[in-house]
């Protein structure tokens, strides 16, 4: 989505190769024979992921026949496939430029996207929606840019006309629950996580999405059942876990969401908000020692953590330590946090 999308999104590839060709004309010169041959294998070897030895072939066609468009989009494909993105770009370029297409440049812009050259991406995206206005993915992906920019109308207006182009298309109907959840409008966000689990229950994020949603309704006990699933498809989901632990200690069952910070932390050590959560529970409890050397932790983790100086202050106040308690206050106002100011007015001098 940090961010819901990039928290809780995962991106889908679909590059989309061109066939092989019939066999070459009589009238072709050898050179071009080979090339086509090669261009051929290419496609064989890349259609079995057998991505270095496509790349040879598709290098050792263009040798040949240096304008062979189909054989440099291809190349590109694979390089995309193999995480070279500047590789792919310079490819992609060049097939746009003997051939513009939709599908060049969306893919220029997913590699574009994959080296945050998000301004260049967002530019690819619009020309292939230009070429091809049912482009669902191109949509999508400028939808997640907008996201990432805090642009969320924009990006709702995307991810609907992804899901009109692709009715079934899950990752969008999740991307657009988080734009809403953004906006704070909650039933919304909710109906279309539920629109993506139904269309992907196995996809554990869409439910997690879906738990939080159901969290800020107030509606904990669903929002545990949507965490429970998450964790039953991905058991090392560590934040289904923290999550379901803030569900449980809006319940007040301090002792399970304890129990579930304690499975978050087992397997991420270094995730500072399971150390915060688990220390607003032990306060709960009582247990100020056990909050006041979580709330550390979770300083150490992130020292710009405000929230984590601001509880660690009210828990040095519990503790007589007013010193201590107004040098956390004051921090977390440096960074940010406005409560803090109240604490600072009422009990510091």
């Amino acid at each position: 989505m940090k961010k819901l999308i990039s928290a809780a999104i995962i991106f889908i590839l679909s590059f989309s190769l061109y066939a092989q060709t019939d066999k070459p004309d009589s009238l072709f010169k050898a050179d071009d024979q080979q090339a086509e041959k090669l261009y051929n294998e290419g496609v064989k070897l890349f259609e079995s992921k057998s991505y270095t030895e496509a790349l040879q072939k598709f290098s050792s066609a263009i040798d040949l026949k240096a304008n062979f468009e189909k054989a440099i989009y291809n190349r590109g494909s694979v390089k995309l496939e193999m995480n070279d993105f500047a590789g792919a770009i310079t490819d992609f370029a060049k097939s746009i430029e003997l051939n513009p297409s939709a599908k060049g440049y969306f893919n220029k812009g997913k590699a574009e996207f994959e080296l945050s050259k998000h301004d260049e991406a967002i530019d690819d995206f619009t020309k292939a929606i230009g070429l091809d206005s049912t482009h669902a993915q191109a949509y999508y992906y400028r939808g997640v840019e907008s996201f990432e920019k805090g642009a969320y109308d924009n990006a709702i207006d995307d991810f609907n006309h992804a899901i009109k182009n692709k009715a079934d298309y899950a990752y969008a109907y999740n991307d657009r629950g988080s734009a809403y959840l953004m906006k704070e409008k909650f039933e919304e966000a909710k109906t279309n996580y539920q629109t993506a689990v139904k269309l992907n229950y196995n996809m554990p994020f869409f439910h997690e999405n879906l738990g939080s949603a159901m969290k800020k309704l107030n509606d904990f006990k669903g929002a545990i059942e949507e965490y429970n699933i998450a964790i039953s498809i991905k058991p090392d989901y560590y934040l289904a876990y923290n999550n379901r632990g803030s569900a449980y200690f809006e319940l007040k069952e301090y002792d399970k969401a304890i129990a579930d910070y304690n499975k978050a932390i087992s397997i991420k050590p270094d995730y500072p908000f399971a150390y915060n959560n688990r220390a607003n529970a032990k306060y709960k409890l009582k247990d100020n020692d056990g909050a006041l050397a979580d709330y550390s932790k979770a300083i150490e983790l992130n020292p710009n953590y405000g929230y984590a100086y601001l509880n660690r202050g009210i828990v040095n106040e519990m503790l007589r330590k007013p010193q201590n308690s107004c040098e956390d206050w004051k921090k977390a106002k440096e960074l940010g946090i406005a409560t803090a100011e109240g604490y600072i007015k009422l009990q510091c001098k």
